[in-house]
């Protein structure tokens, strides 16, 4: 129970740690912060619409996309290479962040499409609502918001977690791309799939009632080997980026203040001193 305790009051402080979240987005180079945020609100306003379905069983299709799935494999890259550089709790603070960001950008959203509007022409607020997925019977953008933060923030989790798990099994070549290449396959493939199974399960399956288990079971296995396909194409990309920021002592800053701030029994936060 005391351990409990303390674990509890431990990441209460890292969570709240505001010097540790300026140094970390400011250590993390800006173009990747930018990109992570742009594709994270861009995919989950995508996922309101489902692109494609196929294998028909009786009146249900067994598997289905949504628009989400083609940027979501980017998210989780990104995600990856700041669990091998910055570590596991970096890249879900990172995950939090941009799960605010996309918040910010939806109810915003939502504010200017319960604006009504008829210029420059009649209709155009109605245009305007019916492109973010704002009218029609379909799932709302609100309903949307919840089963992606939901499912955005334990994926993420999940991802990062098993990522650093699965870097540890590589003693000898810890910084090869051998072991780059393995975390970042086998985290995708099971961060992907409960980030899939989550958010249809909650957007097409209790708020919508388009989809059964079985169809949500599908969609969630086809998202997460389409994901998986895209992460293995650019994960080289991925993989010489990371060097170069380790060359370059990208993350230096952050580093120092995690060393100074580690604690005995919160290991987890500081595997990358076994890379650096």
């Amino acid at each position: 129970m005391k351990k409990l305790f303390a674990w509890i009051v431990d990441t209460v402080k890292w969570l709240f740690d505001l010097k540790d979240w300026k140094m970390l987005l400011r250590s993390i180079p800006a173009v990747v912060v930018a990109l992570f945020t742009v594709c994270t609100v861009t995919m989950n306003l995508a996922a309101n619409k489902i692109v494609w379905s196929g294998l028909k069983i009786g009146q249900n299709y067994f598997i289905s996309i949504t628009g989400g799935v083609f940027l979501s494999w980017a998210v989780f890259l990104i995600m990856d290479m700041v669990t091998k550089t910055f570590g596991a709790k970096a890249s879900i603070k990172l995950n939090l962040f941009g799960a605010a960001i996309n918040a910010i950008a939806i109810i915003f959203l939502g504010i200017i499409a319960s604006v009504p509007s008829d210029f420059p022409f009649p209709g155009a607020s109605s245009s305007f609502d019916a492109v973010l997925g704002f009218t029609g019977n379909g799932v709302q953008p609100w309903q949307i918001l919840i089963s992606s933060t939901i499912a955005y923030i334990a994926s993420g989790i999940i991802n990062s977690i098993v990522n650093v798990c699965i870097g540890r099994a590589f003693k000898k070549k810890p910084d090869g791309k051998a072991a780059f290449a393995t975390r970042s396959f086998i985290s995708t493939i099971i961060g992907q799939f409960a980030d899939n199974f989550i958010f249809t399960g909650i957007a097409f399956g209790l708020f919508a009632h388009f989809y059964g288990p079985v169809t949500i079971l599908g969609m969630a296995l086809l998202g997460a080997l389409i994901e998986l396909v895209s992460e293995i194409i650019f994960s080289p990309i991925a993989y010489l980026k990371c060097k170069k920021w380790q060359l370059e002592g990208v993350g230096q800053e952050y580093f120092a203040y995690c060393k100074k701030m580690e604690l005995s029994d919160d290991p987890a936060r500081f595997e990358f001193n076994q890379e650096n």
